[in-house]
């Protein structure tokens, strides 16, 4: 309870911040919405976000609030919370044998009170959280063995944000490895699919909305956009052939990582190995991927929370991984400028490693040897 009592006191004291995404763009949405009909425009070419967020933007035109950044700020707020909450959950699984009632409890107050978590919605006002939430909860229900339920979650990240494709290596992986029925895939277009059917129904174009991904895929130049990636390398480089290229490349390093620990026979699917493979693949897509923003490692963070505490001896990840990640961001939001990005991803580099070494010390030598159930022992059981 005084966890989240700082934790609110914290976020309300950055509220009134106005961020440059927040006059730009947020507000700029929330007034046309009001506007034209509130609901009746969420169907309209008005920026390059999914309806989902559309939908909440035009809830609140029916407040009439004269600070719509506050109703913005609370809807991330709400998501802070509840990732916190699966956090926990997810600690207090992969933690069985020691049953350590603290750990989780202590799991939730770090990532409810991580800088970069607590920047993100009460200063910057994003929603990062929110897509980032719904993939923490599908882990959690990965590993509770509730693939469809996990699918589920998978296709409502995938409705808010692309970015939803950083779990997606963790998703290939488990199908591979028999953790997820293929026909469950199925759920990630229909949510989708169901998910633009309101701003179709009110006169929005359905292929348009269908395909918004495809039309942000060219919308940036920068090859490194502040984050501290592999091209903070070619930081603040314009280049039209080295983008397209690089998505391929970025391609080729994924599909190799995932090639790799599907042909692992040793790998088991347990609680502890699943956290691993989902804090791998939330880092290693925006790693690896050109025109990366400064927070699209917003997931990884929170998953470097969830890692360190079910890897109890790696918890100074979450500091040096919070370090990069506020250097990178305080240029952005306060004007500040931060440490050299190949510094920044050196240290990075480290932090992937030294998941990676666990990773592999822990599927050489299991601290739970009980597999994940897959749903050919379900059935087998029936």
């Amino acid at each position: 309870m005084i966890v989240c009592v700082c934790g609110m006191f914290m976020r309300h004291k950055l509220m009134p911040h106005t961020s440059r995404d927040m006059w730009l763009y947020l507000e700029r949405w929330y007034n046309y919405f009001a506007e034209h009909g509130g609901f009746k425009a969420v169907g309209d070419d008005v920026g390059d976000y999914t309806p989902m967020y559309y939908y909440y933007i035009a809830f609140l035109t029916y407040f009439k609030s004269s600070s719509p950044q506050l109703g913005l700020k609370i809807l991330s707020i709400i998501f802070d919370f509840i990732t916190a909450i699966y956090a926990m959950w997810i600690v207090e699984l992969s933690d069985k044998k020691s049953k350590n009632p603290h750990l989780p409890v202590i799991a939730f107050a770090a990532v409810f009170c991580l800088p970069t978590v607590v920047l993100n919605s009460a200063t910057w006002g994003q929603c990062d959280v929110i897509y980032s939430c719904f993939l923490v909860i599908c882990l959690y229900y990965m590993m509770k063995g509730k693939d469809n339920v996990a699918m589920i979650m998978f296709g409502i990240s995938l409705s808010f944000k692309l970015q939803a494709i950083f779990f997606a290596p963790f998703i290939g992986i488990a199908l591979f490895k028999k953790k997820i029925r293929p026909l469950n895939l199925l759920w990630i277009p229909a949510v989708y699919v169901i998910s633009i059917l309101p701003a179709t129904f009110v006169g929005g174009d359905f292929i348009r909305l269908l395909t918004v991904y495809f039309r942000q895929s060219g919308q940036y130049e920068d090859l490194c956009m502040s984050l501290p990636n592999l091209w903070a390398l070619w930081e603040e480089v314009e280049n039209e052939l080295l983008g397209p290229a690089g998505i391929f490349f970025a391609g080729a390093c994924v599909v190799t990582v995932m090639y790799y620990y599907i042909t692992k026979k040793e790998l088991k699917l347990t609680n502890n190995t699943m956290v691993a493979l989902a804090m791998i693949s939330s880092f290693v897509v925006p790693f690896v991927l050109p025109h990366m923003h400064e927070r699209y490692f917003y997931l990884s963070e929170v998953m470097f929370v969830i890692f360190a505490f079910c890897y109890r001896s790696r918890l100074w990840l979450i500091f040096t991984s919070q370090f990069c990640s506020v250097q990178a961001l305080s240029g952005y939001l306060f004007g500040k400028g931060s440490m050299d990005r190949r510094f920044l991803l050196l240290i990075e580099i480290v932090n992937i490693v030294v998941v990676y070494l666990c990773l592999k010390k822990e599927i050489e030598e299991p601290r739970d040897e009980e597999v994940v159930m897959c749903f050919e022992k379900k059935a087998e059981k029936a």
